[in-house]
């Protein structure tokens, strides 16, 4: 058999031989360090991020050669260029450190935290050090690293640290150096070891996306698609590395136009895959590094934010809830995706996701349903108690779900006004995707939910959108009475909006529904709805009658509540003689039934016809009171009404400019609401009055 002389794996030197005679001697001479601009250049079209520079200018100049290492760390959004930018300060700043511009990438996942060894070595090795000097050990390693930079100017860059222990392995020596380091985790306590500066990247603004792809794709070509321009820089939401996938796309294809990839990114299902062309481009890769990061909770909360409806920031009982886990175990794993970039606190326990990451987050849904339904329940749930809490009188919940069970959780009216307040772009999500998934029933019980918050806060769009959707579920469902009752509340967003001829149709079909169902109380609500709507075209006397009408029903149904909302709504249309004795009657009933909003809404028309009535002083005091009373409620379209009423009353007394000033401040108030329709109407009356 013959011998084998085979050698497999990695050494410094090898000596291959069949018989040696004598002693084998290697001589050898120090290696120069020939790595040290290892730091990658940065890309020819580099874009924006002027104040992180400065900051780092700022922050990173030496006053004396043995001042540092200074460290700064380099913070944003998956995708936002700190890598590059780290780079881009380096090479700007070359002769500043002659001994070297060193880099160090660490590997993206948590389970890979041994890697700092094998990268002291290189570091060595770049600096001149031979394989056979270097200390096996990690610590040996580091304090040889420490002992070759004392003294000397060095730039180091850090790449993808995820612990402050592993930093600290590549700090350099005393003496005039900086070290800039990518943060992908915890880097907090490196204060305790070196002078440490936090720099934020933020996403690329609008203006310098478009900067961006001008100079890469040529500005002519984007000149001739303004709007598909302005759609892809949306899409990308300032993630730089989607811009520059997006102007690899653009130059590859330079006969295609922009409008095209517009349309290709725009595809919810297909947005990421567009823009992961390359895995040395690409999008996915990015954010798939920095989710590979995570523990496991904190990857369940990222998915939840991810499969939420709306597009409000997301609290952390909500995705408690949805996941079924300890609310403070679930508050900390939110944290940990703050520390990631990957989400925003907008207020305490508040997080915000959007844009690319938010489709990632999407797509690691595995279970995306079954977290939807929990989420949908949750809001089902809390808007419920909400309105029962804030409306406890209305009755239409008991009538069309009689024992369905409310659970107000020991909230106060105030605290549940507010969490609707706060929830309120997330509730019309939840809607439409409770609709989406065929929770039909849940979708008409939120719509009649939501009304407080919809009437009260005029939020006249998401009334209009929600209860749409509303009927459609109770028309599917069969349910003439959710759709009567759901019909009213969209007809009077059509109201508030100034379209009062489809808020009529909607009222009149609304009755009709009612009349299906066999519901006194659904029609009467119709007839009422549709009596304002003549009121506000001025048709008063077609109004009176149907106000009338709608008393007698409500004398007939017997219920005290109803019959006290008859009477206010007969006295808008009535004399001021005949309406203020209803007015009155109708205010005491409102004070013991604790009702403050409708107490404010009689305060307005009792100044209105004590006004008709010449009745000055008088009116003065009831719109006085009203006006403290809307202010204290936050109720702000009554605000400007009775800005609205206290002009008239200015006028009244001959003070057209105290009129005035009441005008612009009611204006004010509904162009701050987004109130368009009665933003016009006010400035029209002040036009006049001005001249």
């Amino acid at each position: 058999m013959a011998d084998e002389n085979r050698f497999e794996g990695d050494a410094e030197n090898v000596l291959q031989g069949r018989d040696i005679y004598g002693g084998v001697h290697f001589h050898h001479s120090r290696r120069a360090a020939t790595a040290r601009c290892q730091v990658p250049p940065a890309p020819a079209h580099y874009t924006d991020n002027e104040r992180p520079l400065s900051e780092l200018d700022e922050w990173l100049v030496h006053k004396h050669d043995r001042d540092g290492p200074k460290v700064a760390i380099l913070r944003g959004p998956p995708g936002c260029g700190t890598t590059t930018l780290a780079g881009f300060w380096v090479h700007q700043h070359e002769e500043s450190y002659p001994d070297g511009h060193f880099f160090v990438r660490l590997t993206a996942g948590p389970d890979e935290a041994e890697q700092e060894r094998p990268a002291l070595a290189e570091l060595l090795m770049a600096a001149g050090i031979t394989a056979d000097e270097i200390p096996a050990s990690l610590e040996g390693r580091a304090a040889q690293w420490r002992s070759w930079s004392t003294g000397k100017r060095l730039a180091l860059v850090v790449d993808d640290a995820l612990t402050a222990g592993q930093v600290r392995a590549f700090l350099p020596g005393a003496g005039a150096s900086a070290v800039l380091v990518t943060e992908a985790g915890r880097l907090e306590s490196l204060r305790a070891w070196v002078a440490v500066r936090p720099v934020d990247i933020s996403p690329m603004a609008d203006d310098a996306a478009r900067l961006l792809l001008g100079r890469i794709v040529g500005e002519d070509r984007l000149a001739a698609e303004p709007d598909a321009v302005r759609e892809v820089i949306a899409l990308c939401a300032g993630s730089t590395v989607a811009l520059c996938v997006v102007a690899s796309l653009l130059t590859e294809f330079p006969d295609r136009p922009i409008a095209r990839l517009a349309r290709r990114l725009a595809r919810d299902e297909r947005t990421l895959a567009e823009l992961s062309p390359d895995p040395d481009l690409s999008v996915s890769v990015v954010f798939d590094a920095a989710y590979r990061r995570l523990n496991a909770l904190a990857r369940r909360c990222y998915q939840v934010l991810g499969v939420h409806p709306g597009s409000g920031s997301v609290s952390a009982d909500a995705v408690a809830v949805a996941l079924g886990e300890d609310p403070d175990d679930v508050s900390d794993g939110l944290r940990d995706l703050l520390r990631a970039r990957l989400v925003q606190e907008t207020e305490e326990d508040r997080f915000l996701i959007s844009g690319l990451i938010r489709r990632h987050a999407r797509a690691q849904a595995e279970d995306a349903e079954a977290l939807r339904r929990r989420v949908i329940a949750y809001y089902w749930a809390r808007a419920r108690a909400a309105d029962a809490l804030l409306m406890p009188d209305r009755g239409w919940r008991e009538r069309i779900w009689p024992g369905l069970p409310v659970d107000t959780g020991g909230q106060t009216p105030a605290e549940a006004r507010r969490w609707l307040e706060d929830e309120r772009e997330n509730l019309l999500g939840a809607v439409r995707l409770a609709y989406q998934l065929g929770e039909l029933e849940r979708t008409c019980q939120l719509c009649l939910a939501l009304w407080p918050l919809h009437e009260q806060g005029k939020y006249v769009h998401d009334m209009a959108a929600a209860n749409s959707i509303g009927v459609e579920a109770a028309v599917a469902l069969g349910d003439d009475l959710s759709a009567a009752v759901l019909g009213c509340q969209h007809g009077f967003a059509h109201r508030e909006r100034g379209e009062l001829e489809r808020a009529a149709e909607l009222f009149a079909a609304a009755g009709e529904a009612g009349r299906r169902a066999g519901s006194p109380d659904a029609e009467a609500t119709a007839v009422e709805s549709l009596a304002l709507v003549r009121l506000d075209q001025g048709r008063t006397a077609e109004a009176a009658v149907l106000l009338r009408r709608n008393l007698e029903m409500a004398e007939r149904i017997g219920v005290p509540r109803r019959l006290t909302l008859a009477r206010f709504h007969l006295a808008k249309a009535l004399p001021a003689a005949e309406a203020l004795p209803l007015l009155a009657a109708v205010r005491a009933d409102f004070q013991d039934r604790a009702e403050p909003y409708n107490l404010v809404k009689t305060g307005l028309w009792q100044g209105k016809k004590l006004i008709e009535a010449g009745r000055l002083p008088e009116a003065a005091v009831a719109l006085d009171e009203a006006s403290e009373l809307a202010a204290e409620g936050g109720w702000h379209f009554e605000r400007g009404q009775l800005g609205e009423a206290r002009a008239d009353l200015a006028l009244a007394r001959d003070e057209p400019e105290v009129a005035a000033a009441y005008l612009r401040d009611a204006a004010a108030i509904y162009r701050l609401r987004d109130f368009g329709a009665r933003v016009r109407a006010v400035q029209e009356r002040l036009d006049r009055l001005t001249g």
